[in-house]
C-alpha cells in the first residue's frame, strides 16, 4: 500500500485526523515510543483501556502493511510480555498474527497491574 493509500484507508476507517494525516510514519513512531515506554514501565496509573488503545496503533500498522518496518520494535515488545497464552484484546476474532493482543508487560505495576488482574487474569 502506498503512503497515500494508507492515509486514505486510515481516514475511511474513521481514525482521528491526526492519525490519518500522520500516516505510516506517525504510526511507526508511536509504536516505537510505546515499546520504549513499556521497557521503562507502562503508566502505573493508566487503565487497561488506555493500553488497548495503544495496542491499536500496532493493529493499524499491520492493516496498512508496514509490519516489516517495526520488526525490531516488535521483537523487543514481545520479549517484554508475559502470560502470552491469554488473548485479551480483539478476542472476537480468531487470529494469531497479532501477538501484541496477548499477554501483558512483565513490569506492569500500580493501578495498571490491578486493572490487568481484573480484565486479563480474571479467569486464570
Amino acid at each position: 500500500m502506498t503512503e497515500e493509500q494508507a492515509k486514505e484507508y486510515l481516514k475511511i476507517r474513521g481514525c482521528p485526523e491526526f492519525v490519518w494525516r500522520g500516516g505510516s510514519e506517525a504510526l511507526i513512531r508511536r509504536w516505537k515510543e510505546l515499546v520504549t515506554t513499556v521497557e521503562t514501565g507502562y503508566c502505573a496509573n493508566c487503565l487497561i483501556e488506555e493500553y488497548w488503545n495503544d495496542l491499536d496503533t500496532r493493529e493499524l500498522i499491520h492493516d496498512i502493511g508496514y509490519d516489516a518496518e517495526v520488526r525490531e520494535s516488535d521483537e523487543k515488545f514481545a520479549a517484554m510480555l508475559t502470560a502470552t497464552n491469554i488473548k485479551h484484546w480483539h478476542t472476537d476474532r480468531n487470529s494469531d498474527y497479532d501477538f501484541w493482543n496477548y499477554g501483558y508487560p512483565k513490569n506492569a505495576a500500580g493501578f495498571f497491574f490491578e486493572d490487568i488482574k481484573r480484565h486479563i487474569l480474571r479467569e486464570f
